[in-house]
């Protein structure tokens, strides 16, 4: 006769395979540099409260302001030196003769000073105009392929004149940029590059597009979006940099200047960057 053993109820609960429990769903950490972009956010708008906070209450107080068409007419419309023949030549003007300048004399002493004593391992200035070179070299092998050996100087000298005219703000001069005339003409250059390097790679049949109408529509389009990108952001840079100066200076002259390098040294390197990106990519899009 089988004995039946009876087993403590405790013992029968500890003998059960154990279920896993049900994990409480764990808060997922939030990623350091969204905190930090949140963090810069919050900072700059704290910032803008305060300088105009500043400028309303403290170092204007009770002053009358102009109006929006006397601020467009001071601000965004470049004022003029002098005339020439009844031509005005604008601040703007000036400040472009500047750069293309300064950009001729540093291509002559680089050439015949600087290139020749280049040594076979790149250190300190050497290494940092040959990333440069590399990088707008392998920009265009990337988009246009076969036409990198001219395309690409050809982008890095849309971007030189950029970024060099934009830096030039640093100096208290008007960025050549600010003025919407210089936009057109190198908005109408990458324009014209990417229609001759159409009709090259593809002939007569690159005019075949044509046909459709909705194609005139979209290539006139490129010019004025290059266009007002790049008036819109480099204009936008500078009224924001002279609003900043204008608050700042009264209270102390060490601020305004750094903002006015960090910021203009950051805005001159994307422009120039974007600048050149864009038209590659133009050519790219007209030689497939």
């Amino acid at each position: 006769m089988q004995e039946n053993v009876m087993q403590n109820p405790a013992e029968l609960k500890n003998q059960q395979p154990d279920v896993p429990k049900k994990s409480k769903k764990e808060k997922k950490p939030v990623p350091k540099g969204k905190k930090i972009s949140l963090y810069l956010m919050l900072l700059c708008m704290a910032l803008s409260v305060l300088v105009w906070a500043l400028d309303r209450f403290v170092i204007n107080a009770g002053a009358t302001y102009p109006s929006i068409g006397e601020v467009v007419g001071e601000e965004v419309f470049p004022a003029t030196v002098f005339t020439i023949g009844g031509i005005a030549i604008t601040e703007t003007a000036i400040s472009a003769y500047i750069t293309v300048g300064a950009l001729i004399i540093f291509a002559l002493i680089f050439r015949f000073v600087i290139f020749p004593r280049f040594k076979t391992v790149p250190t300190g200035f050497q290494a940092f105009i040959e990333w440069i070179v590399t990088c707008f070299d392998n920009m265009a092998k990337e988009n246009v392929h076969g036409y990198a050996p001219t395309l690409g100087p050809y982008a890095f000298a849309t971007a030189a004149f950029i970024c060099i005219g934009t830096l030039t703000e640093t100096l208290g001069i008007r960025p050549p940029n600010t003025d919407i005339n210089v936009c057109i003409a190198l908005a109408l250059m990458t324009f014209v590059t990417i229609h001759l390097y159409g009709v090259k790679k593809k002939k007569a049949r690159y005019l075949g597009k044509y046909k459709i109408g909705i194609t005139v529509i979209t290539d006139v389009a490129v010019p004025v979006s290059m266009t007002f990108r790049m008036y819109g952001s480099i204009l936008s840079g500078f009224l924001m940099m002279s609003l900043i100066t204008h608050v700042l200076a009264p209270l102390t002259p060490v601020l305004p200047s750094f903002c006015y390098i960090l910021f203009t040294l950051f805005h001159a390197l994307i422009q120039s960057y974007v600048f050149g990106v864009l038209s590659l990519s133009f050519v790219a899009e007209a030689i497939e």
